[in-house]
């Protein structure tokens, strides 16, 4: 039996690892030059693969019902007991993410990766397009010649919309449609959000870092490293509020500065201070912030003890947008689960499956990204 598999994401990769195992002969095709961009790119920034914790709290952060049982059919402990038998160790960082040994490099894991594959037969092709699929039959472009192939099997892990650079450009988007294939519109997802704040101010301190603050929105709360741009605000506790601001972007997002005190603790250290100036030092407050209140904040306002507790404890910043889906780590949207069967297959199409980014789910930084993206690999195959 032939499965075909388009893309060689960490999705497509996974798919093919379980296909090989199976028995089956596998192709892959890829429309870059090589496998494994966004793999790569996803290492930039600590090279999580995923992350600790039982199957039901892990579950909890996908967006999807259905993506979360996606993932418990192949999950964390699977993961590092393959990646093990890969020869790839792994070890829990202090903040519950999962990664190789110190000294593995992404590049490291991948050539380890793709060279396991290729010793178990798979057999890879670069600079090939998907230009149309039947139920049986895929054409792939592969430079300038149209090639025709025949499948038992067909994976699709084309990407999503964000990091366009890796590949992952959506054009597939078009071809889906005309096939009566729904599609969910896509949205940034883990982005920086656009806010409402003094350019001046935003000028002034980018790239100051708020530590060990408590971000809400709404009923959405998490705490860590809040960064400010020259456009608003980033970082992990942000994205990890992204759907909840996404569904309420009226509402503003509320910065706890001093989570360890209560307000009546912080108006008793002010009080007790020289001036407000000596009590904000005294309390740690970030330097942007104490410039924001001695700036923006009329005499009376900055003077009350009451006052300026209120904001240290629940600072708003009113979100205004999204930053661009390319500049995004991530996007919700793709084929909807309403085309799909429980082993992400197309319902019209039996013999295809859908993996990786290209199905509409969400799911916070910190490894969730890319364990249900190995997930949904491992699921597609398996029913083979």
């Amino acid at each position: 039996m032939k499965t075909i598999i388009i893309g060689a994401g960490p999705a497509s990769l996974m798919a093919a690892t379980h296909a090989i195992k199976n028995g089956y002969e596998v192709l892959v095709f890829e429309k870059m030059k090589t496998a494994g961009r966004k793999f790569l790119v996803a290492g930039d920034g600590g090279f999580n693969l995923t992350h600790e914790g039982s199957l039901d709290d892990f579950s909890s952060y996908y967006s999807h019902s259905q993506i979360a049982a996606i993932v418990r059919q192949f999950t964390n402990v699977d993961l590092i007991a393959w990646f093990k038998e890969l020869g790839i160790e792994t070890y829990v960082g202090s903040s519950g993410k999962i990664f190789p040994v110190k000294e593995v490099k992404p590049a490291f894991v991948l050539k380890t990766w793709l060279n396991f594959l290729k010793s178990q037969g798979v057999k890879f092709f670069f600079n090939a397009t998907l230009q149309d699929f039947s139920s049986d039959e895929v054409v792939i472009k592969t430079n300038t010649v149209f090639e025709k192939h025949r499948f038992d099997h067909l994976v699709l892990g084309l990407g999503a919309a964000s990091w366009p650079k890796t590949g992952s450009d959506t054009a597939w988007v078009s071809l889906f449609k005309s096939k009566k294939i729904e599609i969910v519109p896509f949205q940034a997802s883990n982005a920086g959000i656009n806010c409402l704040l003094p350019t001046e101010f935003l000028q002034k301190f980018q790239g100051e870092v708020f530590k060990n603050v408590i971000v809400s929105h709404h009923n959405a709360r998490r705490k860590g490293e809040v960064v400010l741009t020259n456009y608003g605000v980033e970082g992990a506790p942000i994205y990890y509020l992204n759907p909840s601001i996404r569904s309420n972007i009226s509402l503003p997002i509320l910065i706890d500065f001093k989570p360890d005190f209560f307000e009546n603790e912080i108006v008793e250290v002010l009080s007790n201070a020289k001036n407000i100036s000596e009590g904000l030092n005294k309390l740690k407050i970030p330097n942007p912030i104490i410039f924001w209140f001695k700036t923006y904040l009329t005499k009376d306002n900055y003077t009350s003890t009451h006052y300026i507790a209120k904001l240290i404890k629940s600072f708003f910043i009113q979100p205004i947008s999204f930053r661009p889906i390319e500049e995004a780590i991530s996007c919700c949207g793709g084929v909807s689960w309403n085309e799909l069967d429980e082993n992400l297959r197309l319902i019209n199409y039996p013999k295809i499956s859908i993996v990786g980014e290209m199905i509409d789910w969400d799911a916070p930084t910190g490894g969730y990204l890319l364990q249900a993206c190995f997930s949904t690999g491992f699921v597609a195959t398996r029913p083979i």
